[in-house]
């Protein structure tokens, strides 16, 4: 649906009297012959919507401007129609010069007639100036531009009447009935669905087929929004195609809904759109689930992820002006939203911090402050996320276009609203009205954030989880697969470097080693023989003699093995030792822990964007416990492990066993990680008085001192190296 509609309400508390009324006191404007208003309510407030035919344009005026519009006749004179407000307001009489800026508002939206030869020059200046501002508006938009094709009036009055009877509570009854089960299957179905996603949807082929399905997808979801307003009694004469990140796709204009007196009319024009593409998706969820691998199946996956994901991403969300947004504005009933939202951030910079108490507020109604507050650093901030996330996951697979709206989402989302900040705040500061102090105040603001973000330092750290964990030699190890035999050391028994715990029998390395033994000695014995007879023969067997012996050792190694032994001293902790004897085990498989009377290691993984300055810039470190947060412990680095990894030290690192990192979810065990890491292992002083192995803690890295903006500076740069491949 497109967006036209404009809030022109009057602001209060002027001069009364203006000292040029007598320029334009005899003049009687009119509106023109075009306009039709409607009467709404919002938040039981009375509001009027002005509906230009012409133009195709909306505008709201509350109920304190509507009082000097519905008096332009051009018969009565802005005298006498000063005069009659007077007698009719009482003490909420409007200024002078509020009714001359209401009709300067007028007047620059083309709704005041004119019974004089018109200025040509200035009306093809004007024309001149609100078709450059709508170019813009779209050029600079990277989600959307515009072109008009056709009216598509007609059509979709006879298509609204054929489809009456299904558009009525059977029809919702009908789309129940297909949706409902189609959200149980896919959250069944979930991994498959997701499952190599943006492989699967960004490949070459299937963009081919994406880019001939969106449009015909987004035909329908328009035209559901055609046919809500055409049965509400609108009318729609406008539809062309948009330009939606390049891709052309159709678009609807069914703005002359706003004019509905029932909000709930309204709401269901706007959510018509994308109630008939969530039914879509559905159906095309149905052919995938049912269909075998191939290009049908593909085509269905392609239409259910278009008319899913486009819907709540974009369509949905309230924070971006498409159809949530309006729906939003009508069921919260605060008209003109977004713009009203700006204007009460420039409301509270000019009361507060720029002195003017004569500022007004567009917040009109009891709780419309709360949203209004709300809404524009929210919204945004998601149109911010939402274009960076879509260049991130192109530039996954097309690093060229993805860079490309990388570049334009900046210039769109932040540079442009930046210089238009701070070119409203040069010329409020510059303007007159303001005394010093204020312009003090917003000179020491900026000088003050600038010396904040460029040269004050302050304390920088890095902070990462870590688990208590033994060193290497303290892990209790199979070194041979085999069976347990007999356990000879009992858990919680102190013990001695290099004695033994367990014996493993594997029958089938005794026999091989009996074989080797017998042929090491005939080898031996086929040599001596040999040495005696002639000397220079028998080094013809010494060769053989050396490669049985050779493999006699290593299967004597083997042998060895499976006596496990104690590499160092302490408590010994077996895991189930009354179940061992007769279990089968095998060869790297952990049995057990000897706990050495020194301080545990921490282990720590670290990500790739931080392990340089972990690496090169680290003052100190500091250990923090869960259940001692008062408690803080010097740590030193003992080794860094070289290359990055996807396995976790411990799967309490993880998502899966409550940490902060995501692990792949096909993995049982829960320590295979996403993105890949370095790992760090520290030391603990001597006098730690904990042995909770297993427990996560809290690691800080102390850098040096640093301004904030260098750091945001550094975060932005390795946030595009990261994502980009730069």
């Amino acid at each position: 649906m497109d967006a036209g509609l404009v809030n022109a309400d009057s602001t209060l508390g002027s001069q009364l009297v203006n000292s040029h009324w007598y320029r334009v006191a005899g003049l009687a404007p009119r509106l023109r012959d075009t306009l039709r208003i409607h009467s709404q309510y919002w938040r039981r407030q009375l509001w009027y919507v002005v509906e230009d035919r012409i133009n195709a344009r909306y505008h709201r005026f509350d109920r304190q401007a509507y009082r000097i519009i519905r008096l332009l006749d051009g018969r009565t004179t802005l005298q006498q129609l000063w005069l009659r407000l007077a007698a009719e307001a009482g003490e909420h009489l409007p200024s002078q010069e509020e009714i001359l800026s209401l009709l300067g508002q007028l007047h620059s939206l083309d709704l005041l007639a004119t019974d004089t030869l018109p200025d040509l020059a200035e009306l093809a200046g004007r024309g001149r100036s609100q078709t450059w501002r709508k170019r813009a508006a779209s050029y600079f938009n990277p989600l959307a531009i515009r072109i008009p094709l056709f009216d598509p009036d007609r059509f979709l009055q006879r298509a609204a009447q054929r489809l009456a009877p299904v558009l009525s509570w059977r029809g919702a009854a009908i789309w129940l009935v297909c949706v409902l089960p189609a959200l149980v299957l896919a959250a069944s179905h979930w991994r498959e669905l997701t499952n190599n996603f943006g492989e699967r949807v960004m490949a070459l082929d299937n963009l081919l087929m994406l880019a001939v399905l969106f449009p015909l997808v987004k035909i329908l979801h328009e035209l559901g929004h055609g046919l809500a307003c055409k049965l509400g009694g609108g009318e729609v004469h406008d539809l062309g195609i948009m330009l939606l990140l390049f891709l052309p796709v159709p678009y609807l204009e069914a703005s002359s809904s706003w004019t509905f007196p029932d909000k709930r009319a309204r709401m269901l024009v706007g959510a018509a759109g994308m109630l008939v593409e969530v039914w879509l998706a559905a159906l095309a969820f149905y052919l995938w689930f049912w269909l075998e691998p191939g290009m049908a199946k593909a085509l269905a996956y392609d239409v259910t992820v278009l008319a899913s994901v486009t819907t709540v991403l974009f369509n949905a969300n309230p924070l971006l002006r498409y159809d949530g947004y309006y729906i939003a504005s009508d069921a919260l009933e605060i008209p003109n939203l977004a713009q009203r939202a700006g204007r009460w951030w420039s409301y509270l910079f000019e009361r507060h911090l720029l002195g003017r108490r004569y500022a007004e507020s567009p917040a009109q109604a009891p709780g419309e402050a709360f949203w209004f507050t709300l809404y524009s650093p929210l919204s945004f901030l998601y149109r911010t996320f939402v274009m960076f996330s879509i260049a991130v996951f192109v530039a996954g697979q097309y690093f060229a276009v993805g860079v490309l709206i990388a570049v334009w989402s900046v210039a769109a989302s932040v540079a442009l609203p930046l210089w238009r900040a701070l070119g409203w705040l040069a010329r409020n500061v510059s303007a007159g009205g303001i005394d010093s102090r204020p312009r003090r105040v917003i000179l020491a603001l900026a000088a003050g954030l600038g010396l904040f973000l460029f040269a004050l330092p302050l304390p920088h750290h890095t902070q990462v989880d870590g688990v208590l964990w033994l060193p290497d030699s303290a892990v209790v190890r199979a070194g041979q697969t085999g069976f347990a035999e007999r356990v000879l050391a009992i858990s919680d028994s102190d013990l001695q470097p290099g004695e033994t715990i367990l014996e493993l029998a594997d029958s089938g390395l005794a026999a091989e080693l009996a074989a080797q033994t017998a042929r090491t000695e005939a080898a031996q014995v086929r040599y001596d023989a040999a040495r005696l007879e002639d000397p220079a023969a028998g080094e013809r067997y010494a060769a053989e003699l050396r490669r049985e012996q050779k493999a006699l050792a290593h299967l004597a190694e083997r042998d060895a093995r499976l006596a496990v032994k104690s590499a160092s001293g302490g408590r010994l902790w077996l895991s189930q030792s009354e179940d061992m004897p007769g279990r089968h085990f095998r060869q790297g498989d952990v049995l057990g822990y000897v706990i050495p009377p020194a301080p545990p290691r921490v282990r720590i993984i670290v990500d790739q964007s931080d392990e340089a300055l972990i690496r090169e810039h680290t003052r100190s470190v500091r250990v923090k416990l869960p259940f001692a947060v008062d408690s803080l412990w010097p740590a030193t680095i003992l080794r860094s492990v070289p290359a990055a990894s996807n396995e976790l030290p411990s799967a309490a690192l993880g998502r899966s066993g409550g940490g902060e990192i995501a692990t792949d979810p096909r993995d049982d065990s829960g320590r295979r990680a996403l993105t890949s890491h370095f790992e760090y292992e520290l030391g603990l002083p001597d006098d730690f008085p904990y042995r909770l192995i297993g427990s996560r803690v809290s690691v800080r890295f102390e850098h040096p001192l640093e301004p904030v903006g260098k750091r945001i500076w550094r975060g932005l740069r390795r946030l595009f190296l990261a994502h980009f491949h730069s």
